[in-house]
């Protein structure tokens, strides 16, 4: 039987082979292994691979800058189109499994590259796309599968309990939301850990989940105490659970007349805009990470690929041209383009059925960090998919913008707390 592990802890599972050990950002100091990856800066960074010496003008990448404009065009369409055959990418945050380094900030100033200027390009003709589509097909909410309709009663608690198994886990490691931000090894950061927790727990639980959610919000401005700003305005998503949480609650049956413990009148008029809350706080969180990880941050990207060379395609299947400066660049454009739509509210169900492959396929390429970081865009991917607390309502309500009220007894055949407002938009 061996001796017994008194801490509880299967070290099988949190340990890499051989003599080696977990740092506490979850990366493993292995034989044969440097303990810290080549930076862009030292030059060790092979330049085909697309390191600082691989860029050309205005952060343009390999010999862009001596481009024919059209070739330059034609090669930044074969990008996007190499991309998009590697959608797994979108969802891989290189912040969370790269350490830090002088690659870590954004370069502002590339907020007027070509690769920017790309990227509101597509980002303007996925929103008129969108919107062409639907005026086409007539109804917004088209895709329409009978089942999902079925799926609906479950959608706050799948939020609530999906975004708390995040907020746990990263509050065991002491990060506060997500690994790159980091609470201190001391009284402070085990209180705000602590704090994550019982917040975490009125997800879980439905016990004064309104309350939950506001405390969360308090968290993530909390956070800005631990990390820049623009890694805390990338959990933006975590503000959009929070209020939507805050309008809708957990989503407990309640027998009797009594209404729900923490349920407000301010409450009550949030919830018509909880839906719409969520959809955008989704899409800004994954606007900016197209941004600041990628789009401005290409050596944050290549530095990523340096430890995970295999999510360039491009090269694996034979593009030599395919630089990683170039696959990052490519990859951004995805991302915001995809935070973009899903903010338009265009055909919302169709921009988040092409999503939902995208963020799930990295997750088998990549340590289990990523599966439980991304749960709660998971979780809020089927929210909206489902439209938690309004329900599918019949094309012509939809079309008209009508609220669409559902007999109540189709949901449950306990006596329904006394009504409030659905949801409309």
């Amino acid at each position: 039987m061996g001796e017994a592990n008194t801490a509880g802890d299967h070290n099988r599972w949190s340990s890499p082979m051989g003599p080696a050990g977990p740092n506490r950002d979850g990366t493993a100091t292995c034989p044969g292994k440097p303990p810290n990856p080549p930076t862009l800066n030292s030059g060790t960074l092979p330049p085909g691979r697309g390191g600082k010496g691989a860029g050309g003008f205005g952060g343009l990448p390999g010999n862009a800058a001596s481009m024919p404009p059209s070739v330059g065009l034609w090669t930044w369409a074969s990008c996007a189109f190499v991309a998009a055959l590697a959608p797994q990418t979108v969802s891989a945050h290189a912040r969370w499994f790269t350490p830090e380094g002088p690659y870590s900030d954004p370069e502002w100033g590339d907020l007027f590259s070509l690769p920017v200027g790309l990227a509101l390009l597509s980002m303007a003709g996925a929103i008129l796309g969108l919107r062409a589509w639907q005026g086409i097909v007539g109804d917004p909410l088209w895709p329409r599968p009978p089942f999902f309709q079925r799926m609906e009663p479950a959608a706050a608690a799948i939020l609530g309990v999906q975004a708390a198994i995040t907020m746990i886990f990263m509050a065991s490691r002491l990060n506060l939301f997500v690994p790159n931000l980091e609470l201190p090894e001391n009284a402070v950061g085990v209180l705000i850990a602590g704090m994550t927790v019982t917040v975490a727990f009125s997800f879980i639980t439905g016990v004064l989940t309104r309350v939950g959610g506001a405390a969360a919000i308090g968290l993530v401005l909390l956070a800005l105490g631990f990390g820049p700003w623009y890694e805390v305005a990338e959990q933006v998503i975590f503000v959009g659970i929070a209020l939507y949480l805050v309008a809708v609650g957990r989503g407990v049956v309640r027998y009797g007349a009594d209404a729900e413990d923490d349920r407000t009148p301010f409450s009550d008029r949030l919830l018509p805009h909880a839906l719409t809350i969520l959809r955008v706080s989704a899409g800004i969180s994954v606007l900016i990470l197209g941004f600041t990880e990628k789009l401005i941050n290409a050596d944050l990207g290549v530095a990523f690929l340096q430890e995970y060379p295999r999510f360039n395609v491009g090269q694996e299947i034979g593009l030599a041209w395919f630089t990683d400066r170039r696959f990052v660049f490519a990859i951004g454009i995805v991302e915001a383009t995809a935070g973009a739509a899903l903010i338009s509210g265009y055909l919302t169900r169709v921009v988040i059925l092409g999503l939902w492959i995208p963020f799930n396929l990295g997750i088998a390429f990549l340590p289990p960090t990523e599966l439980i970081g991304h749960l709660p865009i998971l979780a809020t991917m089927y929210v909206l998919l489902v439209r938690g607390t309004e329900g599918i309502p019949p094309p012509e309500a939809a079309a008209s913008g009508a609220g669409f009220r559902p007999d109540p007894g189709q949901r449950s055949t306990a006596v329904a707390a006394p009504a409030r407002p659905r949801a409309t938009g």
